[in-house]
């Protein structure tokens, strides 16, 4: 039956999504089924009292079942698409409107009844149990989200929001921004989801609250802390495309302090990426991280992030072979390596003042990256990178009124924010005619914000927001950007209408600014930044008293000054990025559903529709127009063993490619076809401490492109081990 529904759902060019299949252990008479409440942390910079906030055991490492004072029974989340397109839940604990969390989570943000804004949240639950190793495959195919990978597990992997370029996500681990300076992009082959304890996709233009780059949304990560004695967690697995991982997490916490610390190591022979070649392109990425938090106070909070990731990767050349069977150029065979290497740091300290009345934070952030090819040119080893940094100073302070029956609960928040961003690029490839890559010397830009935003809800019902941030830039024309939502939960009919309306900016990244490539490439110091003004409306419904949510939004955004690789020089025969004129447009529907049948059943389901268009009216490339996911899930033996299924589907996307006959540079449209991948994933504990496990990915086999030219993975079958020591010095004593 499965297969005569996703045949017809392909012929209909439609991606139906239902997100998960879950099971657990009975619920007890006094503990009625029903959705869990969530707690959204990126959608707003207003802060929770420090008071308020600890830290509470996450959610893959033991105490799955509530405490029995908790106000509502979190239901076991799905793997991949756990909460409806817009944070749906069931009203969480009262004490969660000051951001003290969800029963299973406590944390700094705002019951998802009062976010009016479109927000999917992700958990490390949901993760662990869908066995996902790359973020990626974490995000594929979520409400809203687009993802386009150049073939092999490391090479550049995009994510798109709503149809936006990769360039308009900005994406944060732990409150710092790890976008390049070079170019905006964040590759997300590099982000292992190991350590990760939540993800919020939050969709629409956000530069009120994040700034330049958040025109399609905003991708809020937050790594694990730590809470109960020294533990230790060790995970191993190998498998298909000579796969081998090791990974493990070492952690301790009380209301004193945490402390985490994680590394993995995966190597991952690969597979051949250019259609018809033999030559395997592989990977080996290291990630290694460290979250920390101390209490100074009752009051006062301090909290360090630390993440290193090193990557190298195989990536196959991409030219014309002036084969008469080919029509368009594809990926070729070739031995050369992609080298990314970055470095991630963050402090925070927030205290409370007032009696708990005004919270503060001060911040400094840095991220720092090292990325490039490792090739050879004519017959000589060649090197290229591009280096980049940013260092972020922030404070931000949250003012709370006296909440009044009457007049309701109302906050106001602050920022200022100075950021100054960098950028070398190097090669020792001369073609003769000019450098290839750059000339060692380093760039750099900075700019100063100022946010303020607004939140008030009324009767415990509106919830309304509204707010503004102006960036003062040293190399572009200064800009505001302005967001409001609102929100209604109208609880005698389960009913909560929400919408969003706001602007984005991306500025150019310091590369099509300041490039210093001389060869191929001009940059283009003239280009103005892209702008956008975008809306959502929405509808979501619960039922069958909180055990089944359904909600629809509709989305629209125009893109104005479109920056795009378009124009050329006769002159010099070189290519630069110039702001196309008209309005791109983007807009589609996101459907996306769950239901509670029993303890021991979940059901989901999210359909995204998306029409992005460029000014002259014709689709953008790689959106993916109908996209979603089918997921199912068991528990079985009292929860010691979970079965799961997953099977993702795109409908047919246009893309690009290039006449094969090396003489033409002339774009040709092209049309990859739909598919739909099949993925099996098995767990069991046969010790509390000890769990086997193993899935299979693209079961049946799917081939199919989602870059054009570039090969995917086929079948592949994967196993492991994960053991846990929850007490290593007790262990110790006996």
């Amino acid at each position: 039956m499965l297969s005569v529904f996703c045949r017809y759902l392909s012929s209909a060019s439609v991606s139906v999504s239902v997100l998960a299949l879950t099971a657990t252990a009975p619920a007890s008479a006094q503990q009625p089924i029903q959705l869990p409440g969530l707690i959204i942390e990126g959608a707003t910079l207003q802060k929770p009292p420090v008071a308020l906030r600890r830290v509470a055991k996450p959610a893959d490492e033991g105490d799955d079942e509530p405490s029995p004072k908790s106000a509502v029974r979190p239901a076991p989340r799905p793997s991949a698409a756990p909460s409806p397109s817009n944070a749906q839940a069931v009203a969480a604990p009262a004490a969660a409107s000051e951001g003290v969390g969800t029963p299973d989570r406590l944390t700094a943000g705002i019951p998802a009844s009062e976010v009016g804004t479109a927000v999917t949240l992700v958990t490390s639950k949901d993760i662990q149990q869908q066995q996902a190793r790359t973020a990626a495959d974490v995000l594929r195919a979520l409400p809203g989200i687009n993802v386009a990978a150049t073939g092999s597990t490391g090479s550049l992997t995009q994510i798109r929001i709503r149809g936006a370029d990769g360039r308009h996500t900005r994406v944060l681990i732990d409150g710092v921004e790890v976008n390049t300076t070079k170019d905006a992009e964040y590759d997300f082959s590099n982000l292992s989801p190991e350590d990760i304890e939540r993800i919020e996709i939050i969709r629409g233009p956000m530069s009120a609250l994040y700034g330049s780059g958040a025109l399609g949304g905003v991708i809020n990560i937050e790594t694990k802390a730590a809470r109960g004695p020294l533990s230790l967690s060790l995970r191993t697995e190998a498998g298909s495309f000579g796969t081998r991982d090791v990974a493990g997490r070492l952690a301790a916490g009380n209301d004193g302090g945490f402390i985490s610390l994680t590394g993995q190591i995966r190597d991952v022979k690969g597979f051949a990426v250019a259609p018809g070649g033999s030559v395997k392109q592989g990977t080996q990425t290291q990630t290694y991280g460290m979250h920390a938090g101390l209490t100074l106070a009752p009051a006062a909070k301090l909290d360090v992030t630390l993440r290193y990731t090193d990557k190298r990767a195989g990536y196959p050349d991409f030219d014309a072979d002036f084969s008469p069977a080919k029509p368009f150029q594809t990926a070729l065979d070739a031995n050369n390596t992609l080298v990314d290497r970055s470095l991630l740091a963050g402090v925070r300290l927030s205290w409370d003042s007032f009696g708990g009345a005004l919270t503060q934070e001060l911040k400094t952030n840095y991220t720092s990256s090292v990325a490039g090819n490792d090739f050879f040119s004519f017959g000589k080893p060649t090197l290229s990178r591009d280096e980049g940094a940013r260092a972020t100073y922030g404070y931000s302070a949250t003012y709370r009124l006296p909440a009044d029956p009457a007049f309701g609960r109302h906050a106001v928040t602050g920022l200022i924010e100075k950021a100054t961003e960098t950028f070398k690029p190097f090669s020792t490839y001369d073609t003769g005619f000019g450098d290839y890559n750059g000339d060692g010397l380093t760039r750099s830009r900075g700019r100063l914000s100022y946010a303020g935003e607004w939140r008030s809800t009324f009767v415990e019902r509106l919830s309304l927001t509204a707010g503004v941030r102006r960036d003062d830039n040293d190399t572009f024309q200064d800009f505001t950007t302005w967001r409001t939502s609102a929100s209604f939960d109208w609880k005698e009919l389960g009913l909560r209408p929400h919408a969003s309306l706001g602007t984005g900016v991306k500025i150019p990244g310091l590369y099509d600014q300041f490039g210093a490539n001389t060869t191929t490439y001009q940059s283009n110091p003239l280009l103005r930044p892209e702008t956008s003004r975008g809306y959502d409306i929405g509808i979501e419904q619960k039922l069958l008293g909180g055990r089944a949510l359904v909600d629809v939004t509709y989305f629209h955004a125009d893109l104005k000054d479109k920056i795009s690789l378009s124009g050329f020089d006769l002159a010099t025969f070189r290519s630069f990025p110039e702001n196309a004129s008209g309005i791109s447009t983007r807009r589609g529907v996101e459907v996306s559903g769950q239901y509670q049948v029993t303890p021991a059943l979940f059901l989901g389901a999210a359909y995204t529709y998306t029409d992005a268009k460029r000014p002259d009216g014709l689709p953008e490339y790689r959106r993916v127009p109908h996209g979603g996911r089918i997921d199912a899930r068991y528990l079985f033996d009292e929860g010691k063993g979970t079965v799961s299924l997953a099977a993702i589907g795109n409908s047919r996307t246009p893309d690009v490619a290039f006449p094969n006959d090396g003489l033409s540079f002339t774009a040709s449209r092209v049309q990859l076809a739909g598919y739909w991948t099949l993925q099996l994933a098995a767990s069991y504990k046969i010790q509390p401490n000890i769990e086997v496990y193993g899935r299979i990915e693209n079961a049946l086999g799917a081939r199919y492109q989602e870059v054009y030219g570039y090969n995917t993975a086929g079948f592949g079958a994967y196993a492991g081990v994960k053991v846990k020591f929850d007490d290593l010095l007790g262990v110790a004593k006996k």
